[in-house]
């Protein structure tokens, strides 16, 4: 009996350093592994944060548009302090530009400016339609939210556009945005005796008065989400016959049925010679100051709007490293020198926020 208690005995025991030493080794490898999670977690949140204190900006340029392009660049990186990342479609003939180009002018802003350079890439069903829809290649931002899924939001903006003040504000709209806004542009116009839309398009658009892309911020996971990919190509083969301005009347159709998806921003975001060339058209420009000059219709290269064409002057003549308070001389100097206009009769709407910033910018803090 003595030995069968014994027995007995040594099976419970052995059977209790089992069931510990499993549960010994279970619990180790479970903190392992939970050890690996948080490092991965770390890393993952390090690296949202980094993206997070960036801003990004996109824009599409093929052919003859690569020093406008440039100026595009420029006018971000002379009114900004914020690290800002580029991301630029182009063609092959330009890419080897753009690197050169861009490797020197990081060195110059301490780092300030990066970049990526993505292929020019539409659908092969109908490659050569989208090729040439608009000008060459600018149908290639309905396309960016399927092409860079590595990107969470971005500022859009064509060639022709001029910042005259950082950007982080433009940014900040994102911040603004409600549950169902997957995108931010101005109106075309809010005279309808004067935009282009309600007065000749034979397609739907946005709203009373049509939306202009010129500068249009993209919720890119929210597009994604959206479903914005499949829209675009149904939307292109029914409607390629009444969209003279291509890709942007793609825009306008799909925010024609999807209203709530899109936020209004101020003219002053995206100021073109509509809004001055028959006056005062943008009340809030005028009163803060224009913020994104648009030059659309080849504005900056002509010699219809010669206010346009002095600003872009001032800006293309600066070179980074430079005094920036160089480009305010210039600036002043040259829309004073610009035939009278009634867009050159804005002229405190066009400097005041560039003063406001390089005067800032210039300020040395109290010690």
């Amino acid at each position: 009996m003595r030995r069968l208690a014994l027995c007995k005995l040594l099976v419970l025991l052995s059977f209790c350093f089992t069931v510990v030493y499993v549960y010994f080794i279970s619990d180790t490898k479970s903190n392992v592994v939970t050890d690996k999670d948080q490092s991965l977690k770390l890393r993952f949140l390090d690296d949202k944060r980094k993206n997070e204190q960036r801003i990004v900006l996109s824009f599409v340029v093929c052919d003859s548009r690569f020093n406008e392009s440039l100026n595009v660049i420029k006018s971000v990186l002379l009114f900004t302090t914020t690290p800002v990342y580029f991301v630029i479609f182009t063609d092959d003939q330009l890419r080897g530009k753009f690197n050169e180009t861009l490797s020197k002018w990081r060195s110059l802003v301490n780092n300030q400016l990066d970049f990526e350079l993505q292929r020019i890439n539409f659908p092969e069903a109908h490659e050569e339609e989208w090729l040439n829809l608009f000008s060459k290649c600018a149908a290639q931002r309905l396309f960016i939210p399927k092409l860079i899924t590595h990107i969470d939001s971005m500022i859009y903006v064509d060639t022709d556009t001029l910042f005259l003040g950082p950007v982080d504000e433009l940014w900040h709209s994102f911040s603004q945005f409600n549950s169902s806004q997957i995108s931010a542009m101005t109106l075309e116009d809010d005279n309808p005796n004067v935009s282009w839309y309600p007065r000749f398009a034979k397609h739907p658009f946005y709203g009373r008065y049509g939306l202009n892309s010129g500068v249009m911020l993209m919720n890119l996971t929210r597009m994604r989400d959206f479903g914005w990919d499949a829209y675009v190509t149904p939307i292109m083969l029914k409607w390629k016959l009444y969209i003279p301005w291509g890709d942007q009347d793609i825009i306008n159709i799909i925010f024609h049925y999807h209203e709530r998806a899109v936020r209004v921003l101020s003219c002053r975001y995206n100021y073109r010679s509509d809004q001055c060339m028959y006056g005062d058209a943008c009340s809030d420009a005028t009163s803060r100051g224009v913020f994104v000059l648009h030059g659309s219709r080849r504005i900056f290269h002509n010699q219809k709007q010669p206010a346009f064409q002095a600003i872009y002057r001032a800006i293309e003549e600066y070179e980074l490293g430079m005094d920036p308070m160089i480009v305010l001389a210039k600036l002043e100097q040259y829309l004073s020198e610009a035939p009278q206009t009634n867009c050159g009769n804005l002229k405190d709407a066009f400097l005041r926020v560039p003063t406001e910033t390089l005067t800032h910018l210039q300020t040395k803090p109290d010690r």
